[in-house]
């Protein structure tokens, strides 16, 4: 029979166990399922669709209310299905199929309808399923597959047939699949795997064979999965899994070996799964989970190592299966839900906390 003495002296065993594992017990970080570059600020979607931003927010890209910048992840908005970041702006693609944006809005990027910058998100548009931001211009495709354009359209990149920036969405082409925006150029792929280029082409990034700037799309391939806008520089990934590549190539970015841009389509390689534009280098994804990086290396952003150029792929991680590439700086996504941040840190875009400047090597976030 338990006695009142050995009932207490049990109770204090249990209670200073209970204290134990309290104090030695580790919260299990967040799982995240989408990650997002723009050009010094970054996003990520938690499984539970809550969005987490970091890095510079003076216009309010971050989609938090506020206009500083954050150095390590914090919370913006929830119920996000897929982001896209451009130069200083933020698209926001929620769950329920509505779009919302912040940021700069200089040249009516954020689709308002005016040129007021947003500090909190505003909604743009119902019944969307997918996006890309620019330097300074959006795009988003409708459940219906047609193509809506905003933003600055100095040379033709919205595809409206004419360089007038548009403040709000207008529908420009219909039977779009996926899209994506560069610095002053648009990538566009039909559900028929066409793709469609148009803007500034300066640097042959639309791939059509000159120099010539489009005001209206002009196909340039065909039996494309997938198509990602750089800077100036193109690349994409056919539905036979072979990576092409195009535009400017002054830092390797196209990943040739050499230095000299290219205004026609080139096959880069075979096995990829997913590619990814930054403003001067380029992220590749291998079918077998490997993420590669090429091109200029100004504050490590390719997580070499070091910060020389790499003008052929670089194998930087494994057990990867998603990429993005910023400004001057990249993220990585595991198949475990970590994320891994690599390049510039100056405002704080790959949320490693105000005393370091940049990451050569690919360095796990710490997530809340």
């Amino acid at each position: 029979m338990m006695t009142l003495r050995s009932a207490s002296l049990l109770w204090g065993l249990l209670l200073a166990g209970s204290i134990a594992c309290a104090q030695t017990k580790k919260e299990t970080p967040m799982a995240i399922q989408a990650i997002a570059a723009g050009g010094m600020h970054s996003m990520l979607i938690a499984q539970d669709g809550q969005l987490w931003a970091m890095g510079n927010g003076s216009y309010g890209q971050l989609c938090d209310g506020g206009s500083t910048a954050q150095r390590a992840p914090v919370k913006a908005i929830a119920g996000v299905r897929v982001v896209a970041l451009g130069g200083a702006h933020s698209l926001v693609l929620k769950t329920d199929g509505s779009l919302w944006a912040c940021g700069n809005n200089e040249f009516g990027q954020i689709g308002s309808g005016s040129t007021n910058t947003a500090r909190a998100p505003v909604k743009v548009m119902e019944q969307v399923v997918a996006i890309a931001a620019g330097s300074g211009h959006s795009l988003a495709i409708k459940q219906d597959g047609s193509l809506w354009v905003f933003g600055r359209n100095q040379f033709g990149q919205l595809g409206t047939g004419d360089a007038d920036q548009r403040t709000s969405p207008v529908k420009v082409m219909d039977g779009v699949r996926s899209v994506s925006a560069g610095e002053a150029y648009s990538l566009i792929v039909g559900k028929d795997d066409a793709l469609w280029s148009v803007g500034q082409n300066r640097n042959g990034q639309l791939g059509t064979g000159d120099r010539k700037d489009a005001l209206t799309p002009v196909k340039v391939l065909q039996g494309v999965a997938m198509a990602s806008s750089g800077g100036a520089h193109s690349l994409v990934v056919k539905k036979d899994g072979s990576a092409w590549a195009f535009g400017f190539d002054g830092g390797g970015q196209l990943g040739d070996g050499g230095d000299v841009n290219r205004n026609t389509p080139f096959e880069l390689r075979k096995d990829v799964r997913a590619v990814a534009g930054g403003e001067l280098h380029s992220l590749l994804l291998a079918t077998d989970g490997s993420a590669w990086a090429f091109g200029y290396n100004d504050a490590g952003r390719l997580g070499t190592g070091d910060a020389a150029d790499q003008r052929t792929p670089q194998r930087v991680a494994d057990g990867v299966v998603q990429i993005a590439a910023g400004g001057s700086h990249s993220l990585l996504l595991k198949k475990d839900g970590s994320v891994w941040v690599a390049g510039s840190n100056g405002s704080g875009q790959i949320g490693l906390g105000q005393g370091t400047r940049e990451s050569r090597s690919f360095f796990l976030l710490n997530l809340p």
